[in-house]
């Protein structure tokens, strides 16, 4: 009897420690837990094409050429107007907003006070978003710079060219005209080189100091990049194809590393660098953590339900991954559980803005930004 009753008193505390050693995979350690909380609460104009963040205040554009500067409360600082239409994602950069209109126009204006700088025209409209990088090529300009800026602005036009030209000065450094296929995705600058895709389907490496191709790559017949965002690791190409297959593209050679045959993605995916893992939304309504130096997945999550291409965001705090998607905000780590961190008033996300280091913004297709703050 003894015996007996010793078994179920060693049995007892063997599943007690048990119980405490295993954890279960949807809970976080306290002490390793994000907390967020709320900043403010704004109401933008939900009809705005598209919105900015930079120095500070928000600019929203509308497609009928009016745009403004708003600051975090939502106060209008100023308000601008440009001829045409403004159907390509404006960029800003060194105090200079830069706006590409459907009437064949690039014009500047002042961050601060919306004054217009410059204003020249274009051979043919304007198709991609626009892009400004560092130029360090060796070509000179006719007119002389006030400033020792190298900043440059790339775009595409819809006969195929690819021109770039000074951000200060409005001059042209040089142009590409080797392909007559439109371009409409917004090229990515690595180490001097500009890579970006093609209406045939192709996607293209040149060099940012010349113009000039360097390599040219495409796939089978339903590997169309033509509409595909690009993102890199600086060793990689990373890219959707039509057929919604992902790949991975070497940068130096212009080859194919590797595709995932079996893995239908949506268009918008993210790479973290911290740690260097791909976070990949298949059709089927699951989240997938893919390893790039393992060439592997790690993890994958099943999602409630299947949104649109644009509302899914992801972001990258303290080395950690979140995904804004329906209407909450979620911390992706693999192995475990997305857990909600934050519940927002709307359910579909249009842009996700990093103010700092531990501040976002994210804003609805109902015009209302919410800012939160993380620690």
């Amino acid at each position: 009897m003894k015996n007996i009753l010793l078994l179920v008193i060693c049995l007892f505390f063997s599943i007690a420690i048990n119980a405490q050693k295993k954890k279960p995979r949807d809970k976080v350690s306290s002490a390793n837990a994000t907390h967020v909380e709320t900043v403010s609460t704004i109401q933008m104009d939900s009809t705005a094409s598209f919105t900015i963040y930079a120095e500070g205040n928000f600019l929203t554009f509308s497609k009928d050429g009016y745009f403004a500067s708003l600051d975090s409360t939502g106060k209008k600082i100023w308000e601008q107007h440009t001829a045409g239409s403004i159907l390509v994602k404006p960029v800003v950069s060194e105090n200079t907003v830069v706006i590409a209109t459907d009437n064949n126009e690039i014009n500047t204006f002042d961050l601060k006070t919306g004054t217009q700088l410059q204003s020249i025209g274009t051979e043919q409209s304007i198709t991609t978003p626009l892009l400004v990088f560092n130029y360090s090529g060796s070509n000179e300009l006719m007119i002389s710079k006030e400033t020792d800026s190298k900043s440059a602005l790339v775009f595409g036009m819809a006969n195929g060219k690819i021109s770039c030209i000074d951000l200060e000065t409005l001059q042209e450094y040089w142009q590409n005209i080797d392909q007559k296929d439109s371009l409409f995705i917004k090229p990515i600058s690595i180490n001097n080189k500009l890579v970006f895709t093609r209406g045939d389907g192709s996607l293209n490496c040149i060099d940012a100091n010349t113009g000039l191709l360097i390599w040219r790559w495409i796939g089978n017949e339903l590997s169309n990049f033509s509409k595909s965002r690009l993102k890199t690791d600086g060793r990689s190409i990373f890219v959707v194809s039509a057929d919604s297959i992902f790949h991975s593209i070497n940068f130096m050679l212009g080859r194919l590393n590797w595709r995932l045959e079996n893995a239908k993605t949506v268009p918008e995916f993210f790479y973290s660098p911290s740690r260097n893992n791909l976070y990949l939304l298949h059709k089927n309504e699951k989240l997938i953590i893919f390893s790039v130096r393992e060439e592997t997945g790690i993890d994958d999550f099943r999602l409630r339900n299947n949104l649109k291409n644009n509302s899914y965001h992801f972001f990258e705090y303290n080395r950690k991954v979140f995904f804004v998607y329906n209407g909450a905000i979620y911390e992706a780590t693999e192995k475990l559980a997305l857990r909600e961190i934050l519940k927002l008033d709307f359910a579909q996300v249009k842009v996700l803005f990093e103010i700092n280091t531990n501040t976002f913004a994210a804003l609805g297709y109902n015009g209302k930004l919410t800012i939160f703050r993380m620690r």
